[in-house]
């Protein structure tokens, strides 16, 4: 018996169009044959044509070795609006990173003239042939349907709607054994705001295109018209076909369709007919006919409202689209909690039959049992809610909420009693009296009630304690959230011996929120004493590697960050041998590690590794899983470390929009993203738009953490630069003096911390024209950074710099000339002659030799160092070196 063919692809959108050319060729003909060189290509085959060009398989040759997909569009017979498409699909698609999404990785044009860009290949076919040659049961075509709706809602993010989506330019591969799709051909996508003058083809597939977009009215295209894409593919992902109309004229739902198949039909292989028929009736036909409905305000508001109710679908809760009703929703309860309403049936019918008193009694324990279980996981059901309600609250915003109430309450005083209250409030912390009035008025209640009503269940008491500590953490007060856990550690001890998960469980936890409270000491002797025991637990289990984690923390903390670096270090490497790079704990363990490559100046491998860290994230945990959202954050800091100050600023931007949308401006969380975002723009030049918002940020860290709690300092050290790279030293001067004090109280002289802002102060000195005073701080913190920090680190070489500067100033031009050459050979041993780094050393160098007429050595360094960069294309310089050449040819150095 032969097999059923796979299902019919979908043609190219520029197949079924009619495009205008101002010099079509013959159908079929292409001016590029196999073997053929362009550029830096070999093409290998010709994988489609239409109207905007040609895509081949190629092989990229250099600089590195690949298989590459090229897209090739032939200028001479295209009009300039198809030339600038093509530009649209290039700009498009090298602002997006997502995993479902092919990634761009080259664009320019051949020495004839051909535009082309170079972009991820896969060998993936169109999801509709995956799942029928794969065989994907319902649920597994709906979870491949999730990951094309988050590659979508990327794209909507960035305000790109693709306007073509359909099984053509949706390709599903195995990856690690789990289906990946990627979408492609973004060339007729659009920015949402932006138009183009002049007449408009209408572009698209016409029976995946919206109402509104097959009517050729752009101005009413939006994201709406990609759900309405999506709904004619979940159609036909589910019924086997596109739905086509029923016998009024009516769009068919996919139950419908589905009877009009036959039942051997390939496209339903690996779905039962039955439940399948089930599932269209009862709710997934609401879903496709929501996406599809023919005005756009009636579909889902947006891609992830779609998803969402699709989520909804596969764990059993009610969906949106459904009609609201007792019958659906108490169905889908029964659905979730079949297993205890079946063992309720079970029991009924025992006693109406009227067993024997032994299988009576037998059925009245089980009962009983089975009522014990359902009570404690409804109250574990009830402690989870009421931790995630509670967790999460904007304790600022809540604050904010009562000054205003009480100001709208004086509306009808005096100006003076108004005037008073507004400085009462000023002086207060309205944030400070929402946190305690949560404490006091919920939280103390609810132990209160533990006590009263679980002292006959001691075990499940402390399980309700534990949940009120962990919303003690996190609504930042780490002090409570501690002795929460102390005292559910000490039951657990008690009850089930200091070794028992459970108890391990709680003292991580307590040791997690004393290292938050700034008590390093305390969280130490916590760690020492229960890791040893953590370590007979499974390798990846989350509280043995969650007192690693605390452990490398208090080594950082002690200023012993390269021993952190090689615990984790060791760590990941077992992790990964065991349980593979995709493993929780691997990750976990990965950013931890990266974050102290970072802090011991290891740039370059901190960076690779959160390059590695964040597609890993996102490919399973989601893109908006907290987890994936810090590693984001950690990787915008890399880049913008790394000179890449444009693309970290808009990749910060986009994690600070999403927090807040998330979690609300005033949340910890978003307060961070908030603060780091300030620095990325101080550093990039743009530091008035940096200093409210930094000022807003220290303002909140203060009330919330208090004064001298390491991220209020961290903050507030950054302000104190943002306030310098405005040239007012005035104000950065005092603000970095208090940060000094405080760290050298706090953490001790010798601590990376301390001597960071020690650098920082003496270069704002130096700028403030105190060259003297900068050198005297910097004659102690150099020699000391050096054995703290080591020579790789970037602060300790900008004291070098600092140190070269100041020399300079004073006259000292010998000794400045030996910071300088310091420091071009430190840099130049670590990081050869053209980073940028080295270059700028060396420039420093250059200019302090021709300042003091010293001709021949300048000549030398400029030869080695400066000329090969001027006289470099620049087309093909990073960022950093083409921001240095640039500047170098402002200063007037020229290429000889």
């Amino acid at each position: 018996m032969s097999a059923a063919p796979p299902p019919a692809e979908d043609p190219e959108a520029t197949e079924l169009l009619v495009t205008q050319l101002s010099d079509a060729a013959p159908e079929g003909a292409s001016g590029f044959a196999p073997g053929m060189r362009l550029g830096a290509y070999r093409l290998d085959a010709l994988l489609g044509q239409g109207g905007m060009g040609e895509v081949y398989r190629a092989e990229q040759l250099e600089p590195v070795r690949r298989t590459v997909a090229l897209k090739l569009l032939r200028g001479r017979r295209l009009d300039a609006r198809h030339l600038a498409y093509f530009e649209i699909e290039r700009q498009l698609l090298a602002q997006m990173r997502h995993p479902a999404i092919a990634q761009i990785y080259d664009a320019g044009t051949t020495a004839d003239g051909v535009p082309y860009f170079a972009m991820e290949f896969s060998e993936g076919v169109t999801v509709t042939r995956f799942c029928a040659e794969q065989a994907l049961s319902l649920r597994e075509r709906l979870a491949l349907f999730l990951r094309i709706c988050e590659g979508v809602q990327h794209a909507h993010h960035k305000g790109v709607i693709h306007r073509d989506l359909k099984p053509g330019n949706l390709l599903v591969d195995r990856v690690d054994g789990r289906p990946m799709p990627k979408i492609i051909d973004f060339g007729i996508a659009m920015v949402a705001s932006r138009s183009f003058d002049g007449p408009q083809e209408r572009a698209g597939t016409p029976v995946y295109m919206s109402p509104e977009q097959a009517a050729g009215d752009l101005a009413a295209i939006d994201t709406r018209s990609d759900v309405y894409a999506l709904g004619v593919l979940l159609h036909e992902l589910l019924a086997g076909a596109r739905p086509g109309a029923d016998s009024d004229g009516m769009t068919e739902l996919a139950s419908q369709t589905l009877e009009t198949l036959p039942p051997d039909n390939p496209r339903l292989a690996g779905m039962a007919r039955a439940p399948l028929r089930r599932a269209l009736r009862a709710e997934l036909d609401w879903v496709v006919a929501k996406a599809m409905r023919h005005e756009r305000e009636d579909r889902y508001a947006s891609v992830g409202e779609l998803a969402a109710d699709v989520r909804r679908f596969l764990q059993g809760e009610p969906l949106l689209a459904v009609p609201s009703s007792r019958r659906y929703r108490a169905g889908k309860f029964i659905g979730r909690h079949r297993t205890a309403m079946l063992a309720a049936s079970v029991v009924l019918c025992a006693l109406v039959a009227g067993l024997g008193l032994s299988v009576y009694g037998l059925m009245q324990a089980r009962e009983q049992r089975a009522l014990a279980e359902l009570r404690s996981r409804e109250l574990e059901r009830v402690a989870g809610f009421q931790q995630a309600m509670l967790q999460d609250i904007d304790i600022e915003a809540m604050g904010a909420g009562l000054s205003t109430a009480l100001r709208d309450q004086w509306l009808q005083r005096s100006v003076e009693e108004r005037a008073a209250l507004d400085r009462i409030l000023a002086q207060a912390s309205s944030a400070d009296v929402a946190r305690r009035m949560i404490d006091r008025n919920l939280l103390v209640h609810a132990d209160a009630a533990i006590t009263r009503d679980f002292a006959d269940q001691p075990a499940l008491a402390a399980d309700l304690r534990e949940s009120i500590a962990r919303v003690h953490s996190a609504l930042g007060m780490p002090n409570e959230a501690a002795a929460g856990f102390a005292r559910v550690a000490e039951f657990r001890t008690t009850a089930f011996g200091e070794a028992d998960p459970r108890t391990l469980a709680a003292r991580r936890g307590q040791a997690d929120a004393l290292l938050s409270a700034g008590h390093v000491d305390a969280g130490a002797v916590i760690i020492t004493r229960a890791r040893p025991l953590a370590e007979r637990l499974p390798l990846n289990d989350a509280t043995r590697v969650g007192f690693a984690l605390a452990q490398a923390d208090v080594l950082s903390a002690r200023g012993e960050r390269e021993r952190a670096r090689r615990q984790l270090q060791a760590l990941h490497d077992a992790l990964v041998a065991v349980h593979g790079e995709r493993d929780l704990a691997s990750m976990d363990v990965l950013n931890a590690l990266a974050n102290q490559q970072r802090a011991v100046g290891d740039l370059a491998q901190a960076r690779a590794n959160m390059e590695k860290l964040v597609p890993l994230r996102v490919a399973v945990q989601g893109a908006e899983h907290k987890d994936s959202l810090a590693a984001q954050g950690n990787l915008a800091v890399m880049r913008m470390l790394s000179g890449e100050k444009e693309g970290a600023v808009a990749l910060q931007r986009e994690l600070v929009a999403i927090q807040t949308r998330r979690l609300g401006a005033e949340h910890p969380i978003t307060l961070h993203a908030r603060s780091t975002l300030g620095s990325m723009l101080s550093d990039s030049g743009q530091a008035e738009e940096a200093l409210p918002l930094m000022t807003a940020v220290l303002a909140a860290r203060e009330r919330v953490l208090g004064a001298e709690h390491p991220l209020t300092l961290r903050t507030r050290l950054n302000l104190a630069t943002t306030y310098a790279r405005l040239e007012d030293f005035k104000a950065a001067l005092p603000l970095e003096q208090q940060v000094l004090e405080a760290r050298t109280r706090l953490l001790g002289a010798s601590h990376p911390d301390t001597l960071s802002v020690v650098i920082n102060h003496a270069g704002t000195l130096l700028h403030d024209d105190q060259p003297q005073a900068s050198l005297d701080l910097l004659d102690k913190a150099i020699p000391l950074g050096r054995e703290v920090m080591g020579v790789k680190h970037p602060q300790w070489q900008r004291a070098l710099l600092i140190r070269a500067d100041a020399n300079m100033e004073v006259g000292q031009q010998a000794r400045a000339i030996a910071a300088y050459r310091e420091l071009l050979d430190v840099r130049q041993h670590l990081l050869g002659d053209q980073h940028p780094e080295t270059v700028h050393a060396a420039w420093n160098l250059v200019d302090a030799y021709e300042s003091l007429n010293q001709t021949a050595q300048a000549r030398a360094v400029d030869d080695r160092y400066l000329q090969p960069l001027l006289k470099s294309d620049p087309a093909l310089l990073s960022e950093p070196l083409a921001a240095l050449a640039t500047a170098m040819r402002r200063e007037g150095r020229i290429t000889h």
